[in-house]
């Protein structure tokens, strides 16, 4: 093959393969735009309902509009990373499960799990029942732990049967651990000195013990679904 012809092969394929990856997907391409794109257009909406005159405030780093130090909130940062992985975890490990046709108390645990990880981190991020619920349309901050009271103990009974099977103390102590953190948070537990320290310091460590127990669990199912494989 001639030399040139040859660089026109090579430049070809890879745009052949190219093409050939947009048609077969182009489903996900059109998602990957357009959702951020949504998000963005009522980002943009938002602001305006606020009366913004520099909708920056909404989209960049709270710490370079607010002209904080780089080391503002780390420990809060870092736990947007746990909540995140845990709703990850789960919510991937019960699409893994569906499409195994495995059993459903494993499906529905991980679906419910992820879809209130995903719940709960949000409500960290945004502060949900701390400030906006409060500012916006008052609504006492009680009512989300009751809710979330209520949801998780509705996770538990639902899938009872999977969930008395997983290392449910782990989950136990980070329940422990965000109740340690309430606790200090309304000065049931009197603390003077570097006081939100502490209270963010149990959430944190509630937080990471969470995401664990949910990798631990997910890594099992997943070697469950392989020995069942291999025995069949």
């Amino acid at each position: 093959m001639p030399l040139r012809n040859r660089g026109i092969f090579v430049f070809m394929n890879p745009l052949q393969l190219a093409l050939s990856c947009i048609r077969n997907n182009y489903k996900a391409y059109i998602i990957a735009l357009i959702f951020p794109s949504l998000i963005l257009l009522g980002t943009w909406q938002f602001g305006r309902f606020l009366g913004l005159e520099d909708l920056g405030e909404l989209t960049r780093d709270p710490n370079t509009v607010l002209k904080g130090h780089v080391y503002t909130g780390m420990i809060s940062n870092a736990g947007i990373f746990f909540w995140s992985a845990s709703a990850t975890i789960c919510l991937f490990m019960a699409v893994f499960l569906y499409y195994r046709g495995a059993y459903h108390g494993k499906i529905l645990l991980m679906l419910f799990a992820g879809l209130l990880s995903f719940v709960m981190g949000f409500d960290d991020v945004y502060q949900m029942h701390e400030k906006m619920f409060i500012d916006i349309r008052y609504i006492p901050e009680e009512l989300f732990f009751l809710a979330y009271a209520v949801c998780m103990a509705f996770i538990v009974l639902v899938c009872f049967r999977t969930f008395i099977k997983t290392d449910f103390i782990l989950w136990m102590l980070a329940l422990g651990l965000f109740f340690l953190s309430l606790m200090v948070d309304h000065d049931y537990i009197q603390i003077k000195r570097n006081h939100a320290f502490w209270e963010d310091s149990f959430k944190f460590a509630g937080i990471f013990t969470w995401m664990v127990y949910y990798l631990r669990t997910a890594m099992n199912f997943l070697h469950e679904e392989f020995e069942i494989q291999s025995k069949a």
